[in-house]
């Protein structure tokens, strides 16, 4: 009789530990954000802010439905071949579950809905613009004297244009700060440019421009690639990331070769 006692509450503690286990498992994959790249600009940060965002619900969410599921099958489990008292049409419980997951779904929606305007933002015409092109298999970076952000003031006219090779993988340079506006555009197949740091990504396209704009909150390095599968020699389509002050970018930019305006016309007659 003292075994048969134990047995319900053993298989009681046994089966609670099943949302316990999965309790900590996901807490164990939510620590992981810590490891995530670290966010370097405003873009990052509402879209990293959204990300926990989506996590912390999900792992309030899994929690309560576990719980609540292994109370119910502990708490009203079948004891004999009885019938219990059958309950239709409980008007507050049909607007409990069906008014938390509409309130979870618009929360999740706005908030989405204004991080994604926040980062398809267009740049403004004063902000500096660099020419990204990705080709079979590296990248060049190419910045205007004229259009080289509010803290500019340019002497020169033309181009610099920064030209990675198998060899030697190109650093794109841009200041911290300061809005940044990136200009995609491939001549042979699709490309994607992705920086990390910058947890985001987008496709280069020939025949298709495509930009967007972000802000550096963080001077240093950072590595970036292309992220889509473009030939056979994709992963040698690395590149680095250099965020300095506003000083420093300009003396970089003067150190640069400067191709004048009429050679760079030059260059794009067939």
């Amino acid at each position: 009789m003292r075994h048969l006692a134990k047995r319900p509450a053993t298989k009681f503690l046994a089966a609670a530990a099943v949302p316990a286990l999965l309790a900590l498992l996901t807490l164990g994959s939510a620590s992981a954000d810590f490891s995530q790249p670290k966010a370097i600009t405003d873009q990052a940060d509402d879209m990293r802010a959204l990300y926990l965002l989506v996590l912390g619900m999900g792992i309030g969410v899994g929690i309560l439905v576990e719980g609540a599921l292994v109370i119910m099958l502990f708490r009203f489990k079948r004891r004999s071949d009885e019938l219990p008292p059958q309950i239709h049409g409980n008007n507050l419980l049909e607007v409990i579950w069906t008014g938390i997951p509409v309130v979870i779904v618009v929360i999740l929606f706005v908030f989405s809905f204004i991080v994604l305007v926040n980062v398809e933002k267009e740049g403004k015409t004063e902000d500096l613009s660099i020419e990204v092109s990705g080709f079979q298999f590296q990248w060049e970076f190419k910045y205007t004297m004229n259009d080289l952000g509010k803290g500019a003031a340019p002497s020169k006219q033309g181009t610099v244009s920064v030209l990675g090779t198998a060899a030697q993988e190109p650093t794109l340079v841009i200041p911290v700060g300061e809005p940044v506006q990136f200009k995609l555009s491939s001549n042979d197949v699709i490309h994607s440019f992705y920086v990390r740091n910058f947890l985001y990504k987008l496709d280069v396209v020939p025949g298709r421009d495509n930009q967007f704009t972000i802000t550096a909150h963080t001077t240093g390095e950072f590595e970036g690639q292309c992220a889509e599968l473009c030939g056979l020699n994709h992963a040698l389509m690395r590149f680095h990331v250099r965020v300095v002050e506003r000083g420093e970018f300009d003396k970089w930019i003067a150190e640069q070769k400067i191709t004048p305006p009429a050679a760079q016309a030059a260059a794009k007659q067939p």
